[in-house]
């Protein structure tokens, strides 16, 4: 729920191949994010593939930072970390962050190099 509310989850060409496969177009569940990445579309304050009620219409195929969340990658700290803004950050575990944290470096990873091809860095944007 309040995870996919105002999202800003990047998504890797990865996983726009993999929901484009699903039948949806780039256009309706992509927008563009911080000019050269692009993250998930919000409808209405929510994500694109979130429905009240029965949650996200996509599971099992979700974006690499979704399957990761709530622990996300602190470019300040430079390491993984739990999301303050998930209802639930109190109950994860040093364990899940390290089960997580493969995830998310394969993410951040993506984005260094998506940024390197313009001469930028990571903390550069964020």
């Amino acid at each position: 729920g309040l995870c996919c509310m105002e999202t800003e989850m990047i998504l890797t060409d990865e996983d726009i191949a993999r929901i484009e496969a699903l039948g949806y177009k780039r256009e309706e569940f992509t927008r563009v994010y911080k000019r050269y990445l692009y993250a998930l579309r919000n409808v209405n304050r929510k994500c694109f593939f979130y429905r009240e009620g029965y949650g996200c219409l996509i599971y099992e195929h979700r974006p690499l930072g979704c399957r990761a969340y709530p622990v996300v990658y602190s470019v300040d700290r430079g390491e993984c970390v739990v999301d303050d803004y998930c209802p639930a950050a109190y109950t994860v575990t040093k364990e899940d962050i390290e089960k997580a944290k493969p995830l998310v470096m394969k993410l951040v990873s993506w984005v260094r190099k998506r940024l390197a091809k313009y001469g930028l860095e990571m903390e550069d944007l964020f």
